[in-house]
């Protein structure tokens, strides 16, 4: 990582016709995580625009909102989102019972994805305050790629 914050992850290839080119296949930034197809992470893949998400290759089925959770949070690794944030952006509605439906849909979630509820992999808690998608950048294998 430089000292900007920043990954990146640029491929350079000669085309048949002798061309030079270079494409960028995976950018990461403190500030802002690339929105494209497929997040991959060490064992967990999630497919943006399917709405599918695999634990070491396997299929897992989620619900409408355990996706949209899901998803929120890995798009932004490191980022604490209060229950309320997420509540407003996966249910689209404000209510006084989102503390209730956040956390049982984490609860759901990590069953599904984390190998040890208790030592979560993937999505930690942060005391009376939220939930963060935990890998760090150097434990993303490779991340974002057009299939």
């Amino acid at each position: 990582m430089n000292s900007y914050g920043k990954i990146e992850i640029v491929v350079r290839f000669t085309k048949d016709n002798g061309k030079s080119h270079e494409q960028t296949i995976f950018e990461w930034s403190e500030k802002s995580y690339v929105d494209q197809k497929i997040l991959y992470f060490p064992g967990l893949e999630i497919h943006l625009a399917s709405h599918l998400v695999f634990k070491n290759g396997s299929e897992i089925y989620m619900s409408r909102y355990e996706y949209g959770v899901l998803s929120l949070l890995a798009r932004h690794p490191g980022k604490l989102f209060i229950k309320e944030q997420i509540f407003e952006a996966v249910w689209h509605k404000d209510s006084d019972s989102y503390l209730r439906a956040v956390s049982s849909t984490i609860g759901r979630i990590r069953q599904k994805i984390e190998d040890d509820k208790d030592h979560p992999q993937y999505i930690g808690t942060v005391s009376n305050r939220g939930y963060q998608f935990m890998p760090r950048p150097e434990d993303i294998t490779h991340s974002i790629r057009n299939p």
